[in-house]
């Protein structure tokens, strides 16, 4: 498949926490959260949508009538801890159910209330695709900014565990036993700063033996230990997911 190139530039980018860990640290609120995020309503948030809201309250820029912006959100269990709880309370005691919690326990909460807490009035899209979903994530804010003029993408994509989730991840991969948690941010706009190459390949591969040899790949473990040594080096040599 012939490859298309798009180009675009960085205006913001953020991750949280600062760098991958297998200690539970994306578990545990920024220390001034409570100065950059509305805590009404807090109680019935997961922590993957609270670290979101302060991603967004943090370093995106105050909003630009004059721009196209859209929302993105990519996770595979996203706000999979609200939801879990929501449906365990409807089991236990269904007269308790609040109405304030509903929101949250949606699969798109994160994202629309991104667009609602800092006024965003253009698109919304919650996205997964398994272990593609930062790849596709990326792809529609490029996308978004090849199609609208004056456009912005605001793309959130990570995860937090919660015990379900890695249960899952377990299930799936049994040799996945560190798994970080971390969400990150980039605010993505019209520009040549960078250009990014998109081709999808049936065959990995046969896509592999047409890279330069100065190419750096950055896969999961599971992707890696299938390609084994046809893969260049990367920065990650331990294999954590």
């Amino acid at each position: 498949m012939n490859p298309a190139t798009l180009e675009f530039s960085i205006e913001r980018y953020a991750l949280y926490p600062p760098a991958p860990s297998a200690s539970g640290d994306a578990e545990r609120l920024p220390e001034d959260f409570n100065e950059w995020v509305d805590t009404k309503g807090d109680r019935f948030r997961d922590t993957f949508s609270r670290i979101c809201f302060y991603l967004a309250a943090r370093y995106m820029t105050p909003t630009d009538a004059t721009h196209n912006e859209t929302v993105i959100v990519g996770t595979e269990y996203g706000n999979l801890e609200a939801m879990l709880r929501f449906q365990r309370q409807a089991r236990l005691d269904h007269k308790a159910l609040s109405a304030q919690q509903f929101p949250y326990a949606t699969t798109s909460s994160a994202s629309t209330f991104i667009n609602i807490s800092q006024h965003i009035g253009g698109g919304n899209a919650t996205l997964n695709a398994g272990v593609l979903t930062p790849a596709l994530a990326m792809l529609h804010g490029l996308l978004h900014l090849q199609d609208h003029d004056q456009a912005k993408s605001h793309v959130f994509v990570g995860d937090t565990y919660c015990p379900e989730a890695r249960d899952d991840i377990v299930r799936q991969v049994p040799s996945a036993t560190r798994v970080s948690s971390g969400v990150s941010y980039l605010s993505l706009t019209q520009g040549n700063q960078f250009s990014a190459v998109i081709r999808f390949e049936k065959d990995a591969q046969q896509s592999l033996k047409t890279l330069p040899g100065d190419a750096r790949l950055f896969l999961d473990s599971g992707s890696r230990a299938l390609l084994a040594a046809q893969c260049p080096p990367d920065d990650n040599a331990d294999d954590t997911t």
